[in-house]
């Protein structure tokens, strides 16, 4: 069995190691075959172990330090991962982004953070790093003469592809790779399907303007009604605005 060392107190001599089943394993510096490996001990270090069931749990024995390269699977976690700092505690990043995604909600922070990790997950992600959340204003027409203010909640992080090793892995280094790619063919499907949106207003309100001088002298009353509807069905959208790049 192959493992990771997790805790390991060198003024007591032992510790646990995480097995590559999922089990903790404890362990002693005395079952290390090569007593040249001890002075290596320390946690996140790789090793090979002979498993024990005891009475008191599961027991690692006959263990030696492996080279890490010697373990050429990964496992990825089950669930998306969010990290504030530069890197995922226990997860190797196997590829930074060089994107940075945004999610917002009027509703509250998580549901801009759901939002700004189902973008991820739309260019293959699972996890973003640097996450930071900040609010904005936005406002509206009231209900009256005035104007409605509110509060739009929103999230940034920069997209990652994380994994550890993993003996009982089901992936290889590169198949853990292509993150760049597919964020930057998205972006350019992206970037077209604003283009159209844009040129699709503005031929709305072309038409609009162009109506709107023919009926001056025959009918204004159309006027307001074109302009009503130019608000309605004149307005585009920017499909690429939670894709930045770094």
């Amino acid at each position: 069995m192959k493992g990771t060392i997790r805790t390991y107190l060198p003024e007591k001599k032992y510790g646990f190691i995480k097995g590559d089943d999922g089990k903790d394993y404890f362990f002693h510096e005395d079952e290390f075959r090569d007593k040249s490996h001890v002075i290596k001990l320390s946690e996140q270090v790789f090793v090979d172990f002979e498993q024990q069931a005891t009475p008191k749990g599961y027991k690692a024995k006959n263990c030696s330090l492996i080279d890490p390269l010697e373990v050429l699977t990964f496992v990825t976690p089950d669930e998306f991962i969010t990290s504030r700092s530069n890197d995922v505690r226990g997860w190797d990043v196997m590829e930074y982004g060089a994107w940075i995604l945004h999610g917002t909600s009027r509703d509250s922070p998580d549901a801009a953070k759901r939002d700004v990790i189902d973008s991820a997950k739309r260019i293959g992600a699972n996890a973003l790093i640097n996450l930071d959340y900040y609010k904005t204003k936005g406002s509206e027409a009231g209900t009256g003469s005035g104007t409605y203010y509110y509060t739009i909640h929103n999230f940034r992080g920069r997209a990652a592809t994380i994994a550890k090793r993993n003996s009982k892995g089901n992936y290889r280094e590169n198949e853990l790779s292509g993150l760049n790619q597919r964020a930057e063919k998205l972006k350019k499907k992206l970037v077209e399907q604003t283009k159209a949106s844009k040129r699709k207003r503005n031929i709305v309100w072309a038409v609009i303007v162009i109506l709107s001088i023919l009926s001056l002298g025959t009918a204004p009353g159309l006027i307001i009604v074109l302009l009503i509807l130019g608000f309605i069905f004149g307005r585009s959208t920017d499909y690429d605005y939670w894709l930045e790049r770094v």
